[in-house]
């Protein structure tokens, strides 16, 4: 049989890889002793286990015709593969599996359609998959990168990096960036950060726009540098359980433009690096700014997935950024340990069927802001002490929160009093049947929206509420009405007024004489028959000042009760 090979020369380790191939028997290089084994020392492999890359991508590319009524695949393990493997706009019909091998290059399926790729237990130096279709598995599980770029990918599989340790490049290639560039048009900066060229080597994995049909398993991920999956989709989920992500440097925020809402914050400063913001760095409503500058251990706005569990022992030292996100089912942050010098989690604009916030640690700002969440599970440590809630809507609250901790809470924006939390907190009171607790949240709005009033209009408003609590608390019109009442009665009973027509037949009752006094319109005829002496008159005066007050308040309270809701 033809061996069909295009080198003139195999060393005994590439000779048997060529020889397995066409059945896919694996080539087993390993020399048993775990140690000497481990990957990571792999530079110091000798020949009789070293295979060139031009030599596993030869045969992955067709080099070799395949075994009649065998199945061909390329099974390694144990080796030194020296060189860069180039796949880039190959098509590959046999699968790749390597063990605990030493991949000194770069890997590139960049444009590739390939069979399943897995690469356990290795060490490699940087892979980029960009625009390739992975038709199976494409598995990292328990290795070591320098950059995974996979923007645009299509897996039809599952994508694992269980356990893997994955650093940023160490930097962008000048070929590549030679090759890229137009003269005539060069790259703004805005157009090199989006395409990687200006700072792709701040980040570890860089997967924005990819679709993994099998869902992502990502548990136990140990990323220095952060995870950029803009406008991924996940249609198994996205796991991250015991991952630990850590934003090294800053990574620019692209130009996706600005949030709506007043531009009022300063500039942030993160643990690492600082950077002076500009006037055309975007802003985050409600007074805080999202610049350049910001550290982000996870970017992945516009992200789709049936699930996403950034839970059970999962940290981040950077910004988790799901803007714009949407997640058919629940996204936990259960156990999770969230920090980041500025904002910790950015969940804005987000649609979630059920979102779990119940995070072991969180520091740094969070915002939730225009979200629309199914069912929210927290509990009061969940959050910091700047919370964005505006424009927060939710279907169900679960959770050991009392009332006056749920006011804490929609009170906690940093851009001061919100009336859109109220109200919806308050709506969600009544759907459940709390009507004392939708009353007391609205009362709690009307107070702090006082602070925002006029002179004029913040004693007015404290006038409300000592008389009738807004209109919510109705009750207390009556308790000083009984107050008044008796009062009145007991002084006028002492130190009885004169009769104005002494021919009128007439029998003074304090009592009577007093409720009279307080009903606005004389109901009795009582004030206009008896006139008070001395300094009881002031008292009457009191009397009929308060009821037109008691009144009026029970009106406007009313009135403010009745009013139909603009709350969702």
């Amino acid at each position: 049989m033809r061996l069909n090979r295009p080198f003139r020369r195999l060393n005994p380790a590439e000779r048997r890889l060529w020889d397995a191939y066409q059945t896919g028997a694996w080539v087993d290089l390993r020399s048993g002793d775990p140690e000497a084994d481990d990957p990571a020392n792999g530079e110091c492999w000798g020949p009789e286990r070293t295979v060139r890359a031009e030599v596993v991508a030869a045969l992955l590319l067709g080099a070799r015709e395949p075994e009649p009524g065998a199945t061909p695949g390329l099974r390694l393990a144990g080796a030194r593969i020296t060189g860069n493997l180039d796949l880039s706009d190959g098509a590959v019909g046999a699968k790749l599996h390597l063990l605990n091998c030493h991949l000194s290059g770069t890997v590139d399926i960049s444009d590739a359609k390939t069979q399943g790729l897995r690469f356990r237990g290795c060490e490699l130096g940087r892979v980029r998959a960009a625009r390739s279709t992975v038709d199976g598995l494409l598995d990292f599980d328990g290795s070591s990168l320098r950059g995974l770029r996979m923007d645009n990918a299509h897996i039809t599989g599952q994508l694992r990096l269980a356990r893997a340790r994955v650093s940023p490049p160490d930097a962008a290639d000048p070929d590549l960036m030679r090759f890229m560039e137009d003269v005539r048009r060069p790259y703004s900066e805005a157009e090199r950060r989006e395409r990687g060229l200006e700072d792709g080597h701040r980040w570890a994995v860089w997967a924005g726009g990819a679709v993994v049909d099998g869902g992502a398993f990502l548990r136990g991920l140990r990323a220095t540098g952060g995870l950029r999956m803009v406008g991924a989709r996940f249609n198994g989920g996205l796991y991250l359980q015991e991952a630990s992500i850590t934003a090294t440097r800053h990574s620019a925020l692209p130009a996706t433009g600005p949030e709506p809402g007043p531009s009022t914050a300063t500039a942030t400063a993160t643990a690492t690096a600082t950077a002076e913001p500009t006037a055309a760095e975007p802003y985050g409503y409600s007074g805080f700014r999202e610049s350049p500058a910001t550290s982000y251990a996870v970017y992945a706005d516009f992200l789709e997935s049936s699930a996403a569990e950034f839970s059970a022992g999962f940290t981040a030292v950077g910004t988790v950024r799901l803007r714009g996100a949407r997640i058919n089912g629940v996204l936990s942050f259960d156990r999770a340990t969230l920090e980041a010098p500025d904002r910790s989690l950015h969940l804005s604009h987000m649609q979630v069927d059920e979102l779990i916030l119940k995070p072991s640690a969180i520091e740094g700002e969070a915002n939730l802001g225009y979200s629309r969440i199914g069912v929210l599970l927290d509990h009061p440590a969940a959050y910091p002490d700047r919370v964005q809630l505006n424009g927060l809507t939710y279907e169900a609250l679960r959770g050991p929160w009392t009332v006056a901790e749920r006011l804490s809470w929609v009170g906690r924006d940093p851009g001061g009093y919100r009336p859109q939390p109220y109200e919806q907190l308050a709506a969600w009171y009544r759907r459940i049947g709390h009507e004392p607790d939708a009353r007391r949240v609205l009362l709690a709005k009307q107070r702090e929206h006082r602070g925002t009033l006029r002179p004029t209009g913040r004693f007015w408003g404290r006038l409300l509420d000592v008389a009738v609590g807004y209109g919510y608390r109705p009750w207390l019109a009556g308790l000083w009405a009984v107050v008044l009442l008796a009062a009145g009665t007991a002084v006028f009973s002492s130190v009885q007024p004169v009769k104005i027509d002494p021919d009128h037949v007439r029998h003074f009752n304090a009592f009577v004489y007093t409720l009279d006094l307080l009903v606005p319109v004389s109901v009795f005829e009582q004030r206009g028959a008896w006139e008070p002496v001395g300094w009881t008159r002031w008292l009457a005066w009191t009397l009929v000042a308060s009821g037109w007050i008691l009144a009026t308040a029970l009106i406007a309270g009313a009135a403010r009760v009745l009013r139909p809701s603009n709350s969702p």
